[in-house]
C-alpha cells in the first residue's frame, strides 16, 4: 500500500507508532489554524465600524434572512469553524499514541473518526480560504478614513524623530506629546497645530511636516516581506 502510494515504508510495524500521523496530522491542524487566524483578522477588518474589506459577493451568499442591508462573512465563519474544530481532534489523536505492545486495544481504532474529520475540515478550510483570497473587495478609501480618525496623531512620532537632532530626543517627545494633548482636547488635525507652533514650524516646514505625517510614507519593511513572501512561493512551486 505505501509504494502504491508513493509513501515511504515503515521500518517496523507501525500499528503502535503513531509518530508519523501525528505528523501528518499536526501539519494539516497546524496550516488550518494559520488559515483561522487569517479569517479572523479578516472578519474584524469586515466590521461596520471598520469596513476596510468585504467578502467576494454572490447571490444568496452571506444575507440575512431579516436585515436586508447584512452582509455577513461566511466564508471566515466556516474556516473559523474548522480551525476551532480542529485542535480537540488532534488532542483525540494524541491520546491515542500511548498505546501498549505490538497491537493495542481502543487507541488507534479512536482515530478512524478523528484523523477523518481532521483531513476534511482542513480541506474546507483551505477551499473557503482560496475562495475568500481570490475574490477579496479592498476599501482604501475606508483604509484611509480609519488612518485619518486622529488626525496625524498617528505618525506624530515620525514628527518627534524628525525634531530629535534638532531639540534633542526627550525634548522633542515630550513637545510633540503635549502638541497631540492640545489637538486631543481642541479637536484640532496635528498638522494645523504643528504649523502653528514657533518650535516646530521654525525648523521644519509645513511640507516636512506634510510628508512625515503622511502614513503612506511608514509602511516599514511591508513591500520587503511582500517580496520575500513571494519569492518564497515561486521557489517552492
Amino acid at each position: 500500500l505505501a509504494e502504491a502510494l508513493a509513501l515511504p515504508r515503515s521500518a517496523t510495524p507501525w500499528h503502535t507508532q503513531r509518530d508519523r500521523l501525528l505528523e501528518l496530522a499536526g501539519w494539516y491542524a497546524g496550516l488550518t489554524g494559520t488559515l483561522g487566524k487569517l479569517a479572523r483578522d479578516m472578519s474584524l477588518l469586515m466590521q461596520t465600524e471598520v469596513a476596510e474589506i468585504s467578502e467576494p459577493s454572490a447571490p444568496g451568499r452571506g444575507g440575512s434572512s431579516t436585515m436586508p442591508h447584512k452582509r455577513n462573512p461566511v466564508l471566515c465563519a466556516a474556516i473559523l469553524s474548522a480551525a476551532n474544530r480542529l485542535p480537540a481532534l488532534m488532542a483525540g489523536l494524541y491520546a491515542g499514541q500511548v498505546q501498549e505492545h505490538e497491537r493495542a486495544l481502543g487507541g488507534w481504532q479512536a482515530e478512524w473518526q478523528s484523523l477523518p474529520q481532521l483531513l476534511v475540515l482542513s480541506g474546507a478550510a483551505m477551499a473557503q480560504s482560496l475562495d475568500l483570497v481570490n475574490g477579496l473587495e479592498v476599501h482604501e478609501a475606508a483604509m484611509r478614513r480609519n488612518l485619518a480618525l486622529t488626525q496625524g496623531q498617528i505618525m506624530a512620532e515620525s514628527v518627534s524623530l524628525a525634531l530629535a537632532p534638532l531639540l534633542g530626543s526627550q525634548q522633542a517627545h515630550q513637545h510633540i506629546a503635549q502638541c497631540c494633548r492640545q489637538a486631543q482636547a481642541t479637536q484640532q488635525s496635528l498638522l494645523t497645530l504643528l504649523c502653528a507652533d514657533a518650535e516646530v514650524s521654525s525648523r521644519l516646514s509645513r511640507e516636512a511636516l506634510e510628508t512625515l505625517l503622511d502614513p503612506a510614507n511608514a509602511t516599514g519593511s511591508a513591500q520587503r516581506f511582500i517580496q520575500q513572501v513571494l519569492a518564497s512561493a515561486e521557489k517552492e512551486q
